[in-house]
């Protein structure tokens, strides 16, 4: 295989178009068509269902989808590591993090990259994590930092664990039960939830946890920045760590409340590809995120 075949396929798999492949990649059509007849028959087997509606991709193409775009993220990688030996720091790296950290260690975690190497790229993501986890397969992120995924990770990932976090339950200041003092009063009202895995809804958890039913009134957001700004403005409880709550929501007029019963931790991983090898610009970022004080709220993991 050949990495113009892959780039070609992987053009292809994504517009389902061999015109429109061949006007992205900026060549002709006939092209397009003899690099995926040579990359099919290097393979032995067919990747395209051809239809007059453009192209699907078979059931080995689907499968092949996923392995190419591994193959050309690879490559990209082992281009930057030797292009970082020679030259220096360039390069480029792509992270999936959750909303409290994004708000707290990153900004003087970027400061610290960026010092360290000022030409590199970075791309930041807010993606849902079973999203953030296919990017992770390939190759479109290089790591996540997110809630540990105890039991949902399949043996293709790793995951270190960084910090734990307090968790709170808050509420703009107005709200008629901002003074509830028991978890068991707080069912019957508005939650609004930012996006989790599914099998990561904290709320229902710490309901149960204190022998609750979950609460039936649900906002699921999948954007922080909308469900922090209902938070701030409807009658609406939500979980949220204590150090995003004190630095970014408490100025805007959102309070925690003190509850009877305990609140467990949560604890914040970094998630890699397992056996990946992460290029210096992914290494570099990791070390800047783990070398940052921790706001209060916030204590070091064990591993």
């Amino acid at each position: 295989m050949k990495p113009q075949q892959l780039r070609t396929f992987l053009a292809v798999a994504e517009h389902r178009s061999i015109h429109a492949a061949a006007r992205a990649l900026f060549v002709s059509q006939p092209a397009v068509t003899r690099t995926m007849r040579e990359l099919e028959r290097d393979l032995d087997v067919p990747l395209l269902r051809r239809s007059i509606s453009g192209v699907e991709l078979t059931e080995a193409g689907l499968a092949f989808q996923v392995r190419a775009s591994l193959l050309v993220e690879e490559m990209r990688r082992t281009r930057e590591e030797l292009q970082f030996m020679k030259e220096g720091a360039n390069g480029r790296v792509a992270v999936a993090l959750t909303s409290t950290v994004g708000l707290t260690l990153l900004p003087p975690a970027l400061e610290s990259f960026q010092r360290q190497m000022p030409r590199a790229r970075v791309s930041i993501n807010e993606d849902p994590v079973p999203l953030a986890l296919r990017k992770l397969q390939d190759g479109t992120l290089d790591f996540m930092v997110v809630n540990t995924l105890s039991g949902s990770l399949g043996t293709a990932f790793h995951q270190q664990p960084l910090f734990d976090m307090s968790l709170m339950v808050a509420a703009r200041r107005q709200h008629p039960f901002a003074a509830a003092g028991s978890i068991r009063e707080l069912n019957e009202h508005l939650w609004v939830a930012p996006g989790y895995a599914p099998d990561q809804d904290f709320v229902a958890q710490l309901f149960a946890s204190h022998g609750q039913p979950a609460p039936a009134r649900m906002l699921e957001c999948e954007s922080f920045a909308i469900a922090m700004h209902l938070l701030t403005r409807m009658d609406a409880f939500a979980l949220l760590s204590a150090a995003l709550i004190e630095q970014e929501l408490t100025p805007r007029g959102v309070v925690a409340l003190s509850l009877r019963e305990p609140i467990p931790p949560a604890r914040i991983s970094i998630v890699t590809l397992r056996n990946a090898r992460l290029t210096p610009t992914a290494q570099c970022l990791i070390s800047c995120l783990r070398a940052q004080p921790l706001p209060a709220g916030m204590r070091r993991a064990e591993a």
